[in-house]
């Protein structure tokens, strides 16, 4: 019996050491190849800047391209490039991605992944120059239930054809979260798409309203504040109200008028509270609280200040 139980507890023994020379086994590797990845992504990184700035650009040559992932990372700093630089030119990026066919790779790649896997090639294919063949490609995404897939698809027809981005904005069949919009304004603010506000604050369409307001909001545009307040004033774009007064915070504008009392009025006391953290963000101060809301509310806003730790005067 003693026997028995020191030979299982020897053959527990060694498969616990078995299991913790393959888990360290497993950790090196994972750690020797984000080594490698960070190391190459630099090269890469390096070598499109130098490409970028001399005196006669051309396209250069990548070395591993061969290799696991490196198509991959060579996508992700292009992409990444473009998205943190603003006025680059893309003519050599796009000379790049056509030379080596990322798009193409990255098309055949999203066609066979699935979920945030596919979307996460659409987006890289979104960040790249984008051509209306690989636009056409992606448009079957577009009906996807998942709902990333569906909007890095938008984006991909968006890039490569800004003179229907409004349309194709006002033609989706979903209400356009904070993330998207945000994902739409860094493209603006990159130049991709035309920026225009007017219109799109005052089209009817709901996505259109929020990225104008959010492009407001962005570029601080005070010129906005009179074409605000008269949606503030209009019973249909009720829905809108909440973003048009978080846009008018953004803007530090005055808000001791008839068009905000009436809006706050119709707010339910969620969207009240809420519209209150947005003050209190902007640095308005106690005393215009109290002209707008009663007192219990006033306390609320008294605890969200000291909450952060500001003095409002």
């Amino acid at each position: 019996m003693n026997a028995l139980l020191i030979a299982c507890l020897a053959c527990t023994a060694a498969a616990a050491t078995g299991f913790a020379f393959l888990l360290a086994a497993e950790t090196l590797r994972n750690r020797r190849r984000t080594c490698y990845h960070n190391l190459l992504r630099q090269r890469y990184l390096r070598i499109v800047m130098l490409a970028l700035f001399a005196e006669r650009p051309a396209v250069p040559h990548f070395p591993l391209l061969r290799r696991r992932d490196s198509r991959l990372l060579l996508a992700e700093t292009l992409a990444g490039l473009g998205a943190m630089t603003y006025g680059l030119p893309t003519g050599l990026l796009s000379e790049i991605t056509a030379r080596y066919r990322l798009d193409e790779w990255l098309l055949r790649r999203a066609r066979f992944a699935q979920g945030y896997r596919r979307a996460r090639y659409l987006a890289l294919l979104s960040e790249l120059p984008a051509t209306e063949s690989v636009s056409r490609h992606a448009a079957r995404y577009g009906d996807s239930r998942n709902r990333y897939v569906r909007f890095y698809a938008l984006m991909i027809a968006l890039t490569a054809e800004p003179p229907a981005a409004l349309q194709r904005m006002a033609g989706c069949a979903w209400a356009f979260s904070a993330t998207e919009v945000a994902e739409i304004t860094t493209a603006l603010r990159r130049g991709l798409l035309p920026i225009a506000y007017r219109p799109l604050v005052a089209s009817a369409s709901p996505n259109l309203r929020r990225v104008g307001l959010s492009i407001v909001r962005q570029f601080g545009i005070e010129e906005a504040g009179p074409q605000l307040l008269q949606l503030l004033d209009d019973d249909e774009t009720a829905v809108a109200q909440a973003d048009v007064l978080h846009t008018l915070c953004a803007l530090r504008r005055p808000l001791l008028c008839r068009e905000v009392r009436h809006s706050l009025g119709r707010m339910k006391p969620a969207e009240r509270r809420t519209l209150m953290r947005c003050m209190a963000r902007s640095s308005y101060a106690p005393e215009l609280l109290r002209r707008l809301f009663d007192k219990n509310e006033c306390a609320y806003y008294e605890t969200i200040v000291q909450s952060h730790k500001r003095c409002l005067v």
